[in-house]
């Protein structure tokens, strides 16, 4: 044996990709998805993060979807489903897919999600000035209550949109429907169908 043993070269870090099939901005993806998903591997896959990501974005409007790169550590087929387990848990939507490597891109999620697209340049002046879109907000989350969440929200040039999921996509739609009738700042809303 030489003086100088040769060391086995180090396995590179296995890496997936995981496509959300959701409308966050990059601030949201973070706080609903990538900070939660890093604390729960800690846990349950030591030794594995969130290593990369980004988010698809048309100017007209708004985000469209997004991705999150995971390092798998251990076994990275049965790491590369813990992820998957723990977006599902984070409220991953329907259309989601994780790819590892070359393998066939594996489809999951539990959600549906629905835009609250809402009028931002052709109500009266008053209306706008007179009324607070977080009481609007507020006030759907609310009566909403553990059945769906906010993810995230965009503000373009003539109207807001505000991005909620949730399992029962029909009692969603009802009462984002309602806001319509419900609140002035609603007039002419839209309620859109963005994941299926």
């Amino acid at each position: 044996m030489g003086l100088f043993s040769r060391r086995a070269p180090e396995a590179p870090p296995v890496v997936a990709v995981f496509h959300l099939n959701a409308r966050l901005q990059p601030m949201h993806r973070g706080s609903v998805y990538e900070d939660p998903l890093d604390e729960l591997l800690a846990k349950h896959a030591p030794g594995s993060e969130v290593v990369g990501g980004g988010t698809e974005f048309d100017q007209s409007t708004g985000p469209l979807s997004c991705d999150t790169e995971v390092q798998l550590s251990g076994d990275p087929a049965e790491t590369f489903q813990t992820v998957i387990d723990i977006l599902e848990h984070l409220g991953a939507p329907v259309g989601s897919w994780g790819q590892l490597g070359d393998a066939p891109q594996v489809s999951f999620g539990r959600t549906h999600g629905l835009a609250l697209s809402l009028d931002g340049s052709t109500l009266p002046d008053e209306v706008y000035a007179e009324n607070d879109i977080n009481e609007v907000i507020g006030a759907l989350v609310e009566e909403l209550g553990d059945d769906a969440d906010l993810q995230s929200w965009w503000e373009g040039p003539e109207r807001t949109s505000l991005y909620f999921y949730a399992e029962d996509a029909e009692r969603l739609r009802a009462v984002l429907s309602s806001a319509d009738g419900r609140f002035a700042l609603a007039q002419n809303s839209m309620v859109e169908a963005i994941t299926d």
